[in-house]
């Protein structure tokens, strides 16, 4: 599989990467349903660079399969379109890696729902007024506001 050995190394490049990144995101979702912040921004911290060797990898993809005439195919068309013999050695790491993208996203999508549940807790928390119209002195005391205008009213 000479014509197709670059992009299966490649392709073994990208299961790698998301070795190292899934357990990055597992860990972000603990931290994130612990309210462990510090270590939930460390762990963005990793991932952003995560990020930049992903795009690293995405237009090393582009290029390879530019070269082999399969540029803007899915992982399936390129099944589709290459011998019998390819696609068998090819098939089982786009497999993987699909079942990678899939745990990447089930994660990140609940560090996602994780987040916003928490902003919601800290926000109603620090209103501790349904209505919203609580706030509080430098003091910690709590002034009422009822009846205020504020110039982000929308009430006239």
């Amino acid at each position: 599989m000479s014509e197709f050995s670059a992009f299966s190394s490649l392709m073994n490049e990208f299961i790698e990467f998301f070795d190292t990144l899934i357990p990055i995101e597992q860990e972000k979702l603990d931290a994130t349903l612990h309210n462990r912040v510090s270590i939930v921004e460390d762990l963005m911290h990793k991932e952003q660079a995560a990020i930049m060797r992903l795009k690293g990898l995405e237009l090393k993809r582009e290029t390879e399969q530019k070269q082999l005439g399969l540029e803007g195919c899915t992982f399936q068309q390129i099944l589709e379109k290459i011998s019998s013999e390819d696609a068998a050695e090819l098939r089982p790491l786009f497999n993987k890696l699909n079942d990678q993208l899939r745990t990447v996203q089930s994660l990140s999508g609940s560090v996602k729902d994780a987040i916003e549940v928490n902003l919601h807790v800290i926000e109603a928390n620090f209103t501790n007024d349904p209505s919203g119209r609580s706030t509080y002195s430098s003091t910690g005391q709590k002034n009422e506001k009822q009846g205020s205008k504020h110039f982000s009213s929308r009430s006239v």
